[in-house]
Parts: C-alpha cells; sequence; structure tokens
C-alpha cells in the first residue's frame, strides 16, 4: 500500500511541475551499478555475542535530472542485493526510490517537493534517521514533503512545507509510527548581501500504535553567512517542547491484601529542550572540508522522542584527476526514554577511503570504517571493523533541445 501511496503522489506532482515545461530543456540519466564485497566484524553491532560475516552486494540505480528555465526535476532508483555468506536468514533487497521538483509558478512564487520510498535493514539507516540502533529488521519509510517558496519582498522570502512520514518494522519488538509537521521558515538577506537572517517555526505531531503520540513545537533563529564564494557557515539555535500521551500499567491496591489490580492509565508528560545547529563547508582548488554539529530530537522504533547529539566531519582530497581521498567522521550521542524503553547510546565512526578512476565510467573504491559503540546504562561497548571493496560502473546519458 505505501509503494502505490507514494507513486499516485509523486506522479501526481510530477504532473504538476511538468505541466508548463519551456522549449528548452536539459536532461540526464544515469544508470548505474555498483558490485561491492565486505567484511564486517560485528553485523549487528551488539555489545552482546558479536557475528562476523562477508557480506556481497550488487546495487544497480539509475539517477535522471530534467530542467528548463522555469521547472526542475530530479530523481532515483536504485535497489541493493545483499547476500550473507553465513547469516543467510539475513539476505535482502533493499529499495530506494526518489522523486524531488522545483517549478516557479511566478517569478516570486516557487513550488517545491521532495519525496521518497525506501526499504532497508535498519542497522546504520536508523542511525541516521533517528540517533539509534536497533536489532535489524526490515523497515519501510515514505516520505512526501510538499511546499512552497514566496519572495515578499527582495530580500526576504518565505518558506512554507508540510512533512509526512511513515514507517513501519517487520520485526513486532518495534513500534511503527506517522509523523506530520507543518513548517514556516523566513530568510532575510542583510544589504551586505553576505548575511542571512533565519526565523524557522515547526509544529508536529507523532502517533504509535495504541493511541500513542507525542506533539512538537519548535522555535528558532539563526543566520547564515557566506565569508567568500569558497567559504560559508549556518548557525541556528532555538528550543524544542515536546508532550507526551501514552498508556501505561499502575498498580491498584484497593482489594489489598486479597489481590492486587494491574490498569492501564493514559500518562501525560511534557519536556522542554534546546536545539541547536551548526554547520560550515570549505572549498580549495583540490580540497573540500564540511563539518556540523546538532542538537535534536525525533520519533523512533522505540517510541517517545529520542534526543540526539551529532557531530559529522568529511574531508575530501583530488590527489590526480584520477585519485581521490575522503575522510569521514561521526559522533552520534542519544538519550531515548518511553513507557517501553529507555536508553542511552553513544556511537563513534571513523572511515577513510580512496576512488580511483580506472577509466571514466570505471571506478574502485577500497575503504575502512571503524565504529564505537557504548551503553553507559549498561557500561557495556563494543567495537566493529567493515572492510570493503567496490567497483562501480556509472553510463551518464545527456540531452539538450
Amino acid at each position: 500500500m505505501g509503494t502505490r501511496a507514494w507513486m499516485a503522489l509523486a506522479l501526481l506532482c510530477m504532473g504538476v511541475v511538468g505541466a508548463k515545461i519551456g522549449v528548452a530543456a536539459d536532461w540526464s540519466v544515469v544508470p548505474a551499478v555498483e558490485l561491492r564485497s565486505e567484511y564486517d566484524s560485528n553485523i549487528n553491532f551488539t555489545t552482546y555475542t558479536k557475528q562476523k560475516d562477508y557480506i556481497f552486494t550488487l546495487s544497480p540505480s539509475a539517477e535522471f535530472n530534467y530542467s528548463t528555465d522555469i521547472s526542475k526535476l530530479q530523481g532515483r532508483l536504485g535497489l541493493k542485493g545483499m547476500h550473507y555468506l553465513s547469516q543467510s536468514h539475513l539476505d535482502h533487497v533493499d529499495q530506494n526510490y526518489q522523486i524531488n521538483g522545483n517549478y516557479a509558478a511566478t517569478p516570486r512564487l516557487n513550488f517545491l517537493l521532495k519525496s521518497a520510498y525506501i526499504v532497508d535493514t535498519t542497522l546504520t539507516e536508523e542511525l541516521d534517521a533517528s540517533g539509534v540502533i536497533i536489532g535489524r529488521t526490515p523497515r519501510e519509510s515514505i516520505l512526501m514533503n510538499p511546499g512552497f517558496s514566496y519572495a515578499l519582498t527582495e530580500q526576504l522570502l518565505a518558506t512554507v512545507t508540510y512533512n509526512f512520514n511513515k514507517v513501519g518494522y517487520a520485526d513486532p519488538r518495534f513500534r511503527n509510527y506517522a509523523t506530520q509537521q507543518a513548517n514556516l521558515r523566513l530568510d532575510y538577506l542583510l544589504k551586505d548581501q553576505k548575511t542571512t537572517l533565519i526565523g524557522n517555526v515547526v509544529a508536529g505531531h507523532t502517533s504509535y500504535p495504541d493511541n500513542d503520540s507525542f506533539q512538537s513545537l519548535g522555535t528558532y533563529l539563526g543566520m547564515n553567512r557566506k565569508f567568500s564564494e569558497n567559504w560559508e557557515a549556518t548557525l541556528v539555535g532555538g528550543i524544542n517542547y515536546a508532550r507526551l500521551d501514552f498508556s501505561t500499567q499502575v498498580l491498584d491496591y484497593s482489594y489489598f491484601p486479597f489481590f492486587i489490580l494491574v490498569k492501564t492509565a493514559r500518562k501525560k508528560e511534557s519536556a522542554v529542550n534546546p536545539y541547536f545547529s551548526f554547520s560550515t563547508t570549505r572549498r580549495w582548488t583540490k580540497a573540500s572540508f564540511t563539518a556540523g554539529y546538532s542538537r535534536d530530537q525525533s520519533a523512533s522504533a522505540y517510541g517517545g522522542v529520542s534526543q540526539t547529539n551529532r557531530v559529522n566531519l568529511s574531508f575530501k582530497y583530488d590527489f590526480t584527476e584520477r585519485l581521490a581521498g575522503n575522510l569521514y567522521g561521526d559522533i552520534y550521542r542519544s538519550e531515548n526514554t518511553s513507557e517501553l524503553n529507555s536508553s542511552k547510546s553513544n556511537v563513534y565512526q571513523f572511515s577513510p577511503q580512496i576512488t580511483y578512476r580506472l577509466t571514466e565510467k570505471l571506478s574502485l573504491t577500497p575503504a575502512y570504517r571503524f565504529g564505537y559503540r557504548e551503553d553507559p546504562v549498561i557500561h557495556r561497548s563494543a567495537n566493529r571493523h567493515n572492510v570493503w571493496l567496490m567497483l562501480t560502473y556509472s553510463y551518464p546519458i545527456h540531452y539538450q533541445r
């Protein structure tokens, strides 16, 4: 049902974006296939019994871009088939379909679209989405994010978006949820043409089974500064307010000492937490550097609200026209509190990789990733080593009229 709903909405939005396409158009399609052989020393990234395995992955995909003077359409269709040499019951075919659009109805008014349908296996995917790691199980996610932006003046831009995200898990131990958010953002460009002031208000509602839910309201202020053509930074801060409403079990001692009743009751709580986001990008002739930090809240498979601190670092250097090196680092520190689960988790990851272009269409990538995970509540930790070799072939097709 999720696939059909996403396809119907995405095709409708594609029709709206392409309804008034101009004569001049530029489009490209990039079909590609990726073959990857990997060793994983801890396939579940668990602090208990570790299992190692060899994984073989085949990933065909196709990306497309279509643009005119007033519209732009981007998309991706991708499959990822994974085969575990020892733990073959974990074999899975991931799916990733995306359609994004932008249509300029007038010089001031733009319609926006982001949409995705994703089926994956939750280990690193859940970490990226909510800051927590859960047991490996297929996860289905559907995302629709339409909106519009309107230039109120030459310096003031207002953007309104609606975000719908529905996530379902195959493992019944985890809780499905659906999140809806309304977002109003104002960007004001100062006279120096280098500094943009940012104001943002986000209201959301997340629902779980059994009528459990939480409402959230975030108010943020910040700025973006372009120090030069190759260096910019964005800083935003504010407050997140969350109100939880969920069912819980309470003990009734009315008939004590004969017996004690266990009843279900509704429990309501509220919490206020700081929000903070910082990111910066610096580019040189042969290198680029990106860094960011954020503190935010999100829904997760455990139910309730997950408070997450994230740090990400990325450095790229082009040694030659064919040889490039990449260095990535990530830190996730999360705290999840709900009626069913209360947990803390710290995850640290570090990954260097080298990419060598054998030809214009064929490239070879050896890489390594080290991961360290600790649970401050039960005082347990674990590490993870991934080593892989990846061969990628792409065949760009470009057309202009």
